[in-house]
């Protein structure tokens, strides 16, 4: 192994060890910068649909076609990933998606009549999420190599978790000082910077497997969907993902309605809530960095999940600002980490070639939060945003303790 792998046994303990690779270096800067546009676009949406409509539902659905067409699309976008060079599929989804935000900046200048113009917006972009995270996720063990996978993929999560905070806090004062069309603007310069950075990421090339030329995108997809579900672990995992997606991380839809109508807050300050939640999720994610060798990940996976559901159910409860921010600091925590460590588990479980397709197995997963998000919304309009959010917090606790209690391969995974 190269010495720019970093495999030697004095640099083995170090958390930050990847760095080393010149490539992972570029790689790391490209999508922390993709990352940072996602944190100002989300802040933005969700606001300025809330804002227009004064609709709980709405801004739920908004957010919700971040993800919902990769019910349909992230299969393929697995499997794109893993014929296709993944460099140029990453840029490629993040050019694409600066043309979106141009869009919705538009659509605010303009002034909608219609939330629904920046939902199907939101859908396009929600598709091309379906490319983009097979694409950089197995493009990091690609650049690393095999034994350093999830340390790259642990500190990668902590460049994206940093500069959350500030996404969140720029697109908060965006919108105040400048209003929407400034910050969707923002938003595309920066998904094009980082296109242009991360198409001259250098990786080794990928070992070409026979039967691909032969073989359709739809027939790869299909070939990968069958195998996940005769994997147990990999299996437990995507449906656990599911679960704990449509009932946990569906929370960030009706934020800025749980900022507004219950704990009384403006733009800066639902921008200040969010950015915690990111500096939360900065910290969850340097902490997985440090443990990116405990062997028992199953465990870990179920244990943050339980973490998770009763942090978000605190969140519902909470009627206090300074102690939401308390709260959501945790949130964001095992958000993070929960997310990094599948991401290494699934292509720890998957041979080399599929690991493109098992990490749109987990888009897949995700995309079923779009269920989540219109519960929330329904709910929130019904009884109230604060019992919504807790009492979806309280079903993921029962999810995971079930998860713990039946599941054997994932326990051992």
């Amino acid at each position: 192994m190269s010495q720019e792998h970093g495999d030697e046994p004095s640099q083995r303990w170090h958390s930050l060890r990847v760095f080393r690779n010149s490539g992972y270096r570029r790689l790391w800067a490209g999508i922390t910068v993709n990352g940072f546009a996602i944190w100002i676009n989300r802040v933005a949406v969700g606001w300025f649909v809330f804002d227009q409509t004064n609709s709980a539902l709405l801004t739920a659905i908004s957010f919700a076609m971040q993800s919902a067409p990769g019910v349909l699309v992230a299969p393929i976008g697995g499997a794109v990933a893993d014929r296709i060079d993944r460099r140029h599929v990453l840029a490629g989804a993040a050019l694409m998606k600066g043309m979106t935000a141009l869009g919705l900046a538009y659509a605010a200048i303009d002034g909608i009549e219609s939330a629904w113009i920046v939902i199907a917006l939101q859908a396009v972009t929600g598709a091309l999420n379906s490319f983009e995270l097979p694409a950089s996720q197995a493009l990091i063990p690609d650049v690393v190599g095999p034994r350093d996978a999830m340390n790259g993929i642990a500190v990668c999560s902590v460049g994206v978790r940093a500069v959350s905070a500030c996404g969140a806090l720029t697109g908060g004062y965006l919108l105040e000082l400048f209003g929407p069309p400034t910050a969707f603007v923002a938003v595309a310069v920066l998904h094009w910077v980082a296109a242009a950075i991360v198409v001259r990421v250098r990786a080794p090339k990928r070992p070409q497997d026979p039967g691909t030329p032969t073989r359709s995108v739809i027939a790869d997809t299909k070939e990968g969907l069958r195998i996940m579900v005769n994997l147990p672990t990999v299996r437990a995992l995507l449906i656990m993902t599911m679960l704990v997606e449509v009932l946990c991380f569906s929370y960030a839809a009706v934020l800025p309605v749980l900022a507004r109508d219950r704990l009384g807050l403006d733009e800066s300050d639902l921008g200040t809530l969010t950015a915690m939640g990111g500096f939360g999720s900065f910290i969850g994610a340097l902490c997985l960095a440090g443990l990116s060798e405990y062997r028992r990940k199953g465990l870990m996976v179920i244990g943050v999940a339980i973490i998770y559901g009763a942090a978000v159910l605190s969140l519902g409860l909470s009627n206090l600002f300074a102690l939401s921010i308390v709260i959501i600091t945790l949130v964001g925590m095992m958000a993070a980490v929960f997310d990094a460590l599948q991401w290494g588990l699934l292509q720890a479980n998957v041979p080399d070639a599929m690991r493109g397709r098992v990490l749109g197995g987990w888009m897949l997963a995700i995309s079923f939060g779009w269920i989540g998000h219109g519960e929330l919304g329904m709910v929130s309009d019904a009884i109230g945003v604060h019992w919504a959010i807790a009492i979806n917090g309280g079903l993921v606790i029962v999810v995971s303790t079930l998860a713990l209690l039946l599941s054997k391969s994932l326990r051992r995974a």
